[in-house]
């Protein structure tokens, strides 16, 4: 009688450990199922990065040409006004300087003098 409820008892055990078992197996399935459907979608992610990654190098490829040619423009527009800029700086400044100079040379020329007759004033 002991032997059988012994054997009763590791009988309901095992059947316990066989549940328990299969209760992981389902679990693991939809785990497993679960993983499929994401490397599925990780797979299509891929893909469309592949698809446009050309693109997309395109597309930065273009962005530094027109950058560059930006650069190449700037650079010829500044060159092309720069000289004509300091010339008419250095014109400017050069008719200051002799207008300067003019006007000293009058003012010097006419403050010594009393009169431009040799000091007689007629009427």
């Amino acid at each position: 009688m002991t032997i059988a409820v012994a054997t009763i008892r590791v009988m309901q055990h095992f059947r316990k450990s066989s549940d328990e078992f299969s209760r992981l197996a389902g679990e693991a399935r939809q785990v497993i199922d679960q993983l499929t459907n994401v490397a599925h979608d990780a797979q299509e992610i891929v893909g469309t990065f592949r698809d446009i990654a050309p693109r997309v190098r395109r597309v930065m490829d273009r962005f530094e040409a027109v950058g560059e040619r930006a650069v190449t423009l700037t650079d010829t527009v500044i060159q092309e006004v720069e000289l004509p800029v300091r010339a008419a700086v250095a014109i400017i400044r050069g008719f200051r300087y002799g207008a300067r100079q003019f006007v000293e040379r009058l003012t010097q020329r006419f403050s010594g003098r009393v009169s431009t007759n040799g000091g007689r004033n007629h009427e």
